[in-house]
């Protein structure tokens, strides 16, 4: 029987500052890690305990990427690591952000997506013709679980779909991954960016990330993902249903709740679903009604 907590070796290869107690760690592994963007792994350093992440490198890729926030002992002990340094890798776990059904299969992404029992909280392979575009709404971190799935536009969204990014960060400092910009820019993607106060130099928008809504049309025939701190999402909520978003077309990341990954613990329960199982995506109608899900 498979050891559901055996992991692998990750030797550190790169490591780039991306903002302040920030870092993007590049891993080379033992076996390509093939997951869907929004699912989670385990990063494990012995002696020092575990911990979730989000992996954000493009799917193609063989090796693996963390960003990570400097804020307990394991990732102060993680930020302290020299290239060539190992950790421990498992996963990956949970469901990820939903797909659409006549995307190309990239390591066997769609084909795993199209086996999911539609009694999940989502609906991965979104079958209405009528949904063209997406909408991210993010908040610090949140871009994170993102960036994968915007590496992959050409490769496994269609054509017409436009995406559109509402990123609030602190400061300008604080906006992650701004190598990106240009080339996601390129591929079309409407980034729209905002900082919690006035900066000298900065010319965008001002005001939490709701204030975005208020100086941009959002994309018509639109699915929205929500990525970022919980009270980010009450507001974000708010502006979506002023703008008549059904709650069937929301998706957000609950993946703060995550522990174990396997549902063994249980302390990730929502209601009757489980963060590490059925999540950390789940669709917004169907848990709206469950006390403390969000």
């Amino acid at each position: 029987m498979k050891n559901p907590y055996a992991t692998q070796t990750a030797k550190l290869i790169k490591i780039t500052n991306q903002a302040p107690n920030i870092k993007l760690f590049r891993f080379d592994l033992d076996k390509k890690l093939d997951f869907s963007p929004g699912q989670i792994i385990f990063l494990s350093i012995p002696g020092f305990g575990e911990a979730p992440f989000a992996p954000c490198n493009p799917l193609e890729t063989d090796f693996l990427e963390l960003c990570v926030r400097k804020v307990g002992k394991l990732t102060q002990i993680l930020h302290k690591l020299k290239i060539g340094d190992s950790v421990g890798i498992r996963g990956p776990y949970g469901q990820g952000w939903p797909l659409f059904s006549h995307c190309e299969s990239i390591n066997g992404w769609t084909k795993q997506s199209q086996s999911i029992s539609t009694k999940l909280p989502h609906d991965h392979n979104i079958r209405n013709n009528k949904i063209k575009n997406l909408m991210l709404v993010v908040g610090g971190l949140g871009l994170i679980p993102l960036r994968t799935l915007l590496w992959g536009k050409n490769k496994f969204l269609p054509n017409e779909t436009k995406i559109q990014i509402f990123y609030g960060a602190k400061t300008p400092d604080d906006f992650l991954f701004k190598n990106d910009y240009a080339e996601w820019k390129e591929q079309g993607i409407d980034l729209k960016l905002t900082i919690d106060k006035e900066c000298p130099g900065w010319n965008e928008c001002v005001g939490v990330v709701t204030a975005l809504f208020n100086k941009n049309m959002i994309s018509p025939n639109a699915i929205a993902f929500l990525c970022g701190p919980p009270i980010m999402y009450k507001f974000v909520l708010e502006k979506l249903k002023e703008k008549n978003l059904p709650d069937e077309n929301i998706y957000l990341s609950l993946e703060r709740r995550m522990h174990c990954g396997i549902g063994v613990c249980q302390h990730c329960a929502i209601g009757s679903f489980y963060t590490c199982k059925d999540g950390p995506i789940f669709r917004y109608d169907k848990i709206k009604n469950i006390p403390n899900a969000i």
